[in-house]
């Protein structure tokens, strides 16, 4: 091996190592195959494979594929590509057919372990033995980083992430609202955060026991990925909490969704525990507002539904008692 070559992937090593987080190594890491002028295109997908029951002894496979990272700013879906289909298939690596020089047009290869979903690249261009063979131990680093952030940024019952990516993640949306500011929240497209408590989940710790309630989790949390878009950001915020993130919407479509999600756990018939109900609080995320601010409009409008009937959806600026109260606090200084 030339001392170009030991300098390159020492340099590669260096830039995957450096990131902070999954989205920023994923992004980097694709960066980093997209600079091979042997690649012309390398785009990451994350697939979730759950179960649900639909009848006694009897549950059907679902699938869903994501394409990851995730850019809240756009609403480019999982293309039509033949082989985005065969992603959630394959286990190692799976490359085209060669052509007369050894090359292939494409390979998939997948990224296993972890405390998340599968993972897997799809990487098209000119691709001979050799790029295949670095492409490989490429991605091992790769996956031996995803590992250890796994450990870090998700909850490890739902496999979401937790409150730390949270945190990470609402900081990146607020920064790019406050560069990108929006004329009118109710009518443009923007972002949204919610807190989405379940209703007196505390009985179903009492009545069935915490494996029960654990279930009950799992399962929220599962519905929650099948009934939100590919672009919004889902988190498990902690104990019987989430937070979603909804991303490009209007206050009206906004609502819809919240609410569809809300019919949607009404509905279901969780296994032993039976009908469960969820409370959600949601504000806009105002190009003014720090993260705490809009996490605590969010949760004063959760708190605002447990406080009325609970089982409903409650947007935080169109609960006059709600803004009231924080032009009340306007002013005042709290140091504890």
């Amino acid at each position: 091996m030339s001392f170009v070559a030991t300098n390159q992937i020492f340099s590669w090593m260096l830039r995957l190592t450096s990131q902070q987080d999954y989205q920023s190594l994923t992004h980097e890491f694709l960066n980093i195959l997209q600079e091979n002028p042997h690649i012309n295109e390398a785009s990451g997908y994350e697939i979730y494979n759950h179960k649900r029951k639909i009848s006694e002894g009897v549950s059907v496979d679902e699938r869903l594929i994501r394409r990851f990272p995730l850019d809240f700013t756009k609403e480019d879906e999982v293309t039509d590509n033949a082989r985005i289909s065969d992603i959630a298939h394959i286990v190692g690596v799976s490359t085209g057919e060669a052509d007369e020089n050894g090359c292939c047009s494409w390979a998939i290869l997948t990224v296993k372990g972890g405390n998340g979903p599968d993972r897997s690249m799809l990487i098209e261009g000119k691709l001979d033995v050799s790029t295949l063979e670095t492409l490989q131990h490429l991605c091992g680093i790769y996956q031996n980083l995803v590992v250890l952030h796994d450990a870090k940024e998700r909850d490890v019952l739902t496999t979401l992430p937790n409150r730390q990516s949270l945190d990470s993640r609402l900081m990146q949306v607020c920064q790019y609202y406050c560069d990108h500011p929006i004329a009118d929240k109710t009518n443009n497209k923007s972002s949204w955060i919610a807190i989405l408590d379940i209703d007196h989940f505390k009985r179903v710790n009492d009545n069935f026991g915490h494996l029960y309630g654990d279930e009950v989790l799992l399962i929220f949390s599962q519905i929650m990925g099948r009934k939100f878009r590919y672009n919004d950001f889902l988190f498990r915020f902690g104990g019987e909490e989430f937070v979603v993130v909804l991303n490009l919407a209007t206050q009206e479509t906004a609502l819809t969704a919240f609410n569809r999600f809300r019919e949607a756990i009404e509905a279901y018939h969780f296994p032993t525990v039976g009908k469960v109900t969820v409370s959600i609080g949601i504000t806009h995320i105002d190009h003014a507002a720090m993260p705490s601010i809009l996490l605590d409009r969010a949760d004063k409008a959760l708190y605002y539904a447990k406080e009325h009937g609970r089982n409903q959806v409650v947007l935080y600026e169109l609960t006059p008692e709600l803004v009231a109260s924080e032009h009340d606090d306007d002013g005042e200084i709290e140091l504890f």
